[in-house]
């Protein structure tokens, strides 16, 4: 009777309405459930956090180069960026590409090709090695793995050879399509992971950041990731003025060659047939005197180009402001210890919560069974 009376006192729902005292006696009643769910959760958290390896965060800040726009658009411009039309990047006056793309460029390719090709400095190697060489590092078999190789997964290990038989034959194979190892994609994908890149719409500001398990290796990654990145960014604004300053170069030492060809043989003639008068002279005299006048002409003005495109070429490339440069982390990162703690203790509560209830619903279907 007693226990009747009890969980009539106990029901939580009395009429489609949550009666909360009930609710509090149902919780307290079951505290010690809890307590329980709360100090096992409490200990895992401990293991997380204290068997989770140690990670760095190293993070770079800079500030791009504003955009030169031209400004014959005037009035009208302005207008036209205030509803959110660019009319200078539509008239081909945009000198740059948006920052919102830089995300895009530290994720492609040619970028992360980069990288694994760089040399840094990993602990417990003497020397700098690159990410694909660490990769490929650790791809060698233990002992036991290789006994295993040839024990346990012997069926395996022979498919895997055939396989890799096909692969060295497409590697050698030429196709004129890129054809990435799996050391390399291995090690592109770790970089992938590991560089991180924000952009702020509002400030404009470029957060770079990096996170690893070691300290100076992380720092040393991001600040090569900021100067690849500069170095992409200055060769896409520069490229035409650039191509255009190597075409004039190469016109400029033709031209200089056959200017000193015919600057040398005038001269020369001139000396030899100082005191001679004849047509004959004067007329050989005359034509090496035409081809030095031209060569001089020519030379000149493409030095004067050269030096034009030199400045077009220093006058598009961006100034990069660092903000905040790259240093070694001297605090961890991770793991959030505290953070892993608190979490515990909710996720502990909650899961005893969800227990306490579920027995209650579990005892109201057998009750109504």
């Amino acid at each position: 009777m007693n226990t009747e009376n009890k969980n009539d006192k106990l029901q939580i729902i009395k009429d489609d309405e949550i009666d909360l005292i009930a609710l509090v006696k149902t919780i307290w009643n079951g505290r010690k459930t809890i307590y329980y769910s709360i100090g096992i959760a409490i200990f895992i958290g401990l293991i997380i956090a204290f068997a989770s390896p140690a990670k760095y965060e190293a993070y770079c800040t800079l500030i791009p180069s504003e955009e030169k726009q031209a400004g014959a658009l005037g009035n009208l411009g302005g207008l036209a960026s205030m509803a959110g039309i660019n009319l200078g990047s539509m008239m081909g006056q945009s000198s740059g590409i948006p920052a919102e793309i830089y995300p895009q460029v530290v994720n492609s390719y040619p970028f992360k090709k980069a990288m694994i090709d760089q040399q840094f400095h990993f602990e417990g190697y003497q020397q700098p090695i690159s990410f694909y060489d660490y990769a490929v590092a650790d791809t060698i078999e233990s002992l036991g793995s290789k006994i295993a190789k040839y024990t346990i997964r012997l069926p395996w290990t022979i498919k895997n050879a055939l396989s890799d038989t096909t692969d060295e034959e497409l590697a050698v194979t030429d196709y004129g399509v890129l054809n990435l190892s799996e050391e390399e994609l291995m090690a592109m994908a770790a970089v992938e992971q590991v560089i991180v890149i924000d952009v702020d719409k509002k400030t404009g500001l470029i957060n770079v950041s990096a996170e690893l398990g070691e300290p100076v290796l992380v720092a040393q990654v991001v600040q090569k990731a900021v100067e690849l990145l500069q170095d992409y960014i200055i060769k896409y604004k520069t490229k035409q003025s650039r191509e255009h300053l190597e075409f004039v170069q190469g016109q400029f030492d033709q031209k200089k060659a056959e200017y000193e060809v015919a600057q040398k043989s005038f001269f020369a003639y001139k000396d030899q047939h100082r005191n001679m008068v004849s047509e004959r002279v004067n007329l050989e005299f005359q034509r090496l005197s035409d081809e030095y006048d031209m060569s001089s002409t020519v030379f000149k003005g493409l030095a004067q180009q050269l030096e034009q495109a030199k400045i077009a070429v220093n006058e598009q490339t961006p100034a990069f402001t660092i903000l905040e440069p790259a240093k070694v982390p001297i605090e961890k990162s991770a793991p959030k210890k505290k953070i892993i703690l608190v979490v515990s203790v909710f996720l502990g509560g909650f899961i005893g919560l969800g227990v306490i209830f579920g027995k209650l619903v579990l005892n109201s279907i057998m009750k109504k069974e």
